[in-house]
């Protein structure tokens, strides 16, 4: 039997409780009217991200995840803002920042994932503007922001950015110590504004990605590689297709493994002391318990709710109460993974909108799980020693120099 409230249920777990934060009663015909609006910005306790063609063009998933974000982090003081380049929108991004400030490819470029490193190139800028969080909009928010702020707003406490470092396969990633998929900064942080610089100088005299791994600002970091796939079932990757499709991650490697005396840059100390990395896991935990197979994800995600009535409940029940509770954000991706089959490529197609929240399913109670429950667990974040098995040289030279074999290099000290 369904239950007729979540609340009567008791998640068989001490890391999950109900919330004692005060509800969002808007409807959420009001919160959109909210997340339209053009709001100037006042503070730092921002939540960014881009959609180019704008709201009304979201798949409706991805619109259900920023309402969900409003309504858990508004009673905080957060402002979530979802820009577009849509012509005269309130919430073009021309409004927030000065577009001189874009380079030339940001309306140029073209090819298959030119939305997404449009957004790339927005979001640290935006960040080191105005500061806050940025998110992707296929993640599903389940635990608040304010520990983590707490921390990068904090005179006292040397954290500056947060961030989740790339792991496949439980292997971590050398030289890309950072992703960007989901970014906490402060206002003005020097690292975001020598990252746009890099990041834009490598779409110099370019319009899309293939082959932009190759950049001579990239040639000296150890080339990524793909570690071995995480299930059965999944199409190897190309590790030079992801990499052409991260350059982003290869940028902000660059700077970990750097030292720039002329304008005071040290790399290494600033990942030591400055960055606040998670494991990527905690963004994909779904993935890890799954096989990284969205049909099995959307299999658990449609039961009807009934906890306790069969082993296939059962099996939904521990799926949807581990990702809840080993997760910061659960991002649901397309990317470049083939097969199988990703949860977000099934909650794009027509004939299953409305299945993310259908109700009476554990889909819908995972939705109000996210804004209703809290984790009791504290962030446990990468060591001194771990962040430094991530880049394990430095070099000496301008932040925009090409990097060769007569530019002095030594072992990243032990941190």
């Amino acid at each position: 039997m369904i239950m007729s409230s979540f609340l009567e249920y008791q998640p068989p777990s001490s890391r999950l409780v109900q919330t004692t934060r005060s509800a969002d009663t808007r409807t959420e015909e009001e919160i959109v009217e909210y997340i339209k609006s053009h709001r100037p910005v006042t503070h730092q306790k921002n939540v960014w991200a881009f959609w180019d063609k704008g709201w009304d063009e979201m798949k409706p998933w991805t619109r259900r995840n920023i309402v969900d974000w409003v309504r858990r982090l508004s009673s905080s003081g957060w402002e979530v803002r979802v820009l577009d380049v849509v012509p005269d929108s309130p919430r073009h991004i021309s409004v927030f920042l000065e577009e001189e400030m874009l380079p030339r490819t940001f309306y140029d470029m073209n090819g298959r994932h030119a939305p997404q490193h449009r957004s790339d190139i927005v979001r640290v800028l935006l960040l080191y503007l105005h500061g806050g969080f940025w998110s992707d909009v296929g993640g599903v928010l389940v635990r608040g922001l304010d520990d983590i702020w707490s921390k990068i707003a904090d005179p006292a406490d040397p954290t500056e950015v947060m961030g989740f470092a790339p792991v496949f396969a439980g292997k971590f990633t050398e030289d890309r110590p950072l992703g960007n998929t989901f970014l906490g900064a402060s206002k003005g942080c020097q690292f975001l504004e020598l990252w746009h610089r890099v990041f834009c100088e490598s779409w110099r005299d370019r319009t899309d990605s293939a082959g932009i791994r190759n950049h001579p600002l990239f040639a000296h970091l150890l080339p990524f590689k793909m570690p071995p796939t995480p299930g059965e079932g999944v199409t190897p990757l190309d590790s030079d297709v992801v990499a052409d499709y991260i350059p982003q991650f290869h940028a902000a490697g660059r700077l970990f493994a750097l030292e720039d005396p002329s304008i005071g840059w040290d790399g290494p100390e600033f990942l030591r002391d400055k960055v606040m990395l998670l494991s990527m896991d905690e963004m994909f935990r779904h993935g890890v318990l799954t096989g990284y197979d969205g049909s099995v994800q959307f299999a658990h995600f449609s039961l009807p709710f009934a906890p306790g009535s069969g082993p296939e409940q059962d099996a939904a029940e521990t799926f949807v109460r581990t990702v809840l509770e080993e997760s910061v954000i659960v991002k649901f991706s397309q990317g470049v993974m083939p097969e199988p089959v990703q949860l977000a490529t099934i909650w794009d197609r027509k004939e299953n909108h409305g299945k993310d929240a259908a109700p009476g399913t554990w889909a819908e109670y995972f939705r109000w799980a996210s804004v209703h429950l809290e984790q009791t667990r504290e962030l446990v974040p990468l060591t001194h020693k771990e962040k430094a098995a991530l880049s394990m040289k430095v070099w000496t030279a301008g932040v925009l120099e090409v990097i060769g074999a007569e530019t002095p290099v030594r072992p990243t000290s032990v941190m």
